[in-house]
């Protein structure tokens, strides 16, 4: 009987040949599938990226998508050197670092990187903006700090390694009021010191609007300069100048009260002086006018009264003029309910430092005839201090409040007239203003490949400790073949969360530019970082490459 059966037992090796099987005798579809025959089989073309169908058409493979993988692997990496508080280390063709410590980063090559220990990640320190000052007061007040000069001895200085705004009060010393010589009679209420400011809305003396606010420049050392007020004395005398001056602003300088004109004698009174807030005439300078004030600084005083036995006029203040003396020839009663005979004008209110607190009030003029119980000439509201009468009261003129910038009050009767109160200078500035978040630059060490690499790889973790991070604008990352001589920036994406606020980002399948190489490192940069509004934190990072 014929065989009509082979085995694979009875088939020798190789003696099966092409020469022995008969074209069209093998039923590929049916009996060869999967397969990647030669190129004479089947329809369409084989290659390495096809497979032979069961129908006998070849068809594309699809490239599978490694890159969560990749980004897998690096966080398993990740997991492993913070488990094992391992330095930067290397895996085939991937170098991992939790920055465990600073050795994986080219610290020459990287910019404002600080390390710090307790996460650990990197981060800009920014620059502290804690000015040098010889303020004699400083304080907090919601989200500013301020600082006060107040001491009139020497000069103060202010400044700091960053750039920032400051707002600021100058005030000049006072004027002291006139007194009486020997004519018993009384002088003129001693004007406020100027008054500048750039505090929110407030205004400036004598009617002015708020100044804008002064830039202090990083590095530059600014001058503070605090006025005395004006001496006691028979003639009042001006106070002095207070200043902010600089070499890259304009100088704020306040002119010093001035000092109230002293009593006449016979109707030749005394002539007021011009400060600024201007100052009070003396008794007997009758209707020849007020000193003016400084434009923006403060207002006039007050005049005398018509004639020789008239009281004299008040202190011009920051915030109004001083109040005219009284006539008693006009026949009205100097002393009914709501009285302003010869008072000094008002100051002006401020919260700069936190408090609202009237400085810069002028001083009160002497009143001629006896006074009874709670009638004074008043110095204004802001320190202005009072007038000298007869009667149950001082003849001397009462002094300016100390760093109010007020006017002395007036003498009377062979009395002198008070001392003006010192200035002040004030400024203040928001606390976390000049403390800047620079931008990060964080360049690795090289790590070496088997050959030059076409692609590469790259994972962080970051943190948006404040504000978020655009991404590729506020946070960009690169890789480098040629030793950081040429960076090609990746495109990041999120790639998920590992915390609050924290995020996975990565770029794959970069093609590398730039000459051919094996020292390969990463670099990233942040931008556009600001203070408690805006700073990246990097936790991790994993490059890798093919």
């Amino acid at each position: 009987m014929a065989q009509t059966k082979v085995t694979s037992p009875g088939i020798t090796d190789l003696s099966v040949t092409n020469a022995k099987i008969a074209a069209g005798t093998i039923d590929v579809t049916a009996k060869i599938t999967g397969v990647v025959p030669p190129a004479n089989l089947g329809t369409g073309t084989a290659s390495a990226s096809t497979y032979l169908a069961g129908d006998g058409s070849y068809k594309a493979l699809s490239e599978y998508d490694d890159n969560q993988v990749q980004s897998n692997i690096a966080m398993l990496g990740f997991k492993v050197a913070t488990n094992g508080s391992l330095v930067k280390y290397n895996l085939v063709d991937q170098a991992i670092d939790e920055f465990n410590d600073t050795s994986g980063v080219d610290a020459s090559a990287s910019i404002n990187e600080v390390r710090s220990d307790s996460a650990p990640y990197y981060y800009d320190g920014g620059i502290s903006g804690t000015p040098t000052n010889d303020a004699d007061a400083t304080g907090v007040d919601g989200l500013y700090t301020w600082y006060k000069w107040t001491d009139t001895g020497s000069t103060g200085s202010y400044t700091m390694n960053t750039t920032h705004t400051v707002d600021f009060l100058t005030i000049a010393g006072g004027g002291g009021g006139g007194g009486d010589g020997g004519s018993n009679n009384g002088g003129g209420g001693g004007g406020a010191g100027g008054y500048r400011n750039s505090f929110n809305s407030e205004a400036s003396g004598g009617g002015g609007s708020s100044e804008s606010a002064l830039s202090f420049v990083s590095g530059t050392t600014y001058t503070i300069t605090v006025g005395a007020g004006g001496a006691t004395g028979t003639t009042g005398s001006d106070g002095a100048t207070s200043s902010i001056t600089g070499s890259d602003i304009t100088d704020i300088t306040t002119v010093g009260g001035g000092g109230g004109a002293p009593a006449g004698s016979g109707g030749s009174g005394g002539v007021g002086r011009t400060g600024g807030s201007g100052s009070g005439k003396g008794r007997d300078a009758g209707t020849s006018g007020a000193a003016a004030g400084t434009a923006n600084q403060g207002f006039a005083g007050g005049v005398a009264g018509g004639s020789t036995s008239a009281s004299a006029g008040g202190g011009g203040g920051a915030g109004a003029v001083g109040y005219d003396g009284h006539n008693p020839d006009s026949g009205a009663d100097p002393w009914t309910t709501g009285d302003t005979w010869s008072n000094g004008g008002v100051g002006l209110t401020s919260a700069i430092d936190g408090t609202g607190t009237f400085r810069a009030g002028g001083g009160a003029g002497a009143y001629e005839n006896s006074a009874g119980a709670g009638q004074q000439p008043e110095g204004g509201n802001g320190g202005g201090g009072n007038g000298g009468v007869n009667g149950s009261y001082s003849q001397h003129g009462g002094a300016g409040t100390p760093n109010t910038g007020a006017g002395g009050g007036a003498g009377k009767n062979t009395s002198t007239g008070g001392a003006g109160g010192s200035g002040i200078v004030i400024i203040r500035k928001l606390t976390s203003a000049g403390s800047s978040v620079d931008n990060l630059t964080l360049q690795s060490t090289d790590v070496t490949a088997g050959s030059s690499p076409t692609y590469g790889e790259f994972v962080t973790l970051i943190e948006n400790a404040y504000g978020t991070a655009t991404l590729n604008t506020d946070i960009k990352g690169y890789i480098s073949r040629d030793s950081g001589v040429t960076f090609t920036q990746g495109t990041l994406v999120d790639e998920g969360t590992w915390g609050t606020n924290k995020k996975i980002l990565g770029f794959h399948d970069l093609t590398i530019t730039g000459s051919a190489g094996t020292s390969m490192c990463y670099k990233i940069t942040t931008h556009n970082q600001v203070a408690s509004s805006k700073e990246t934190r990097i936790y991790s990072t994993s490059i890798g490459w093919r």
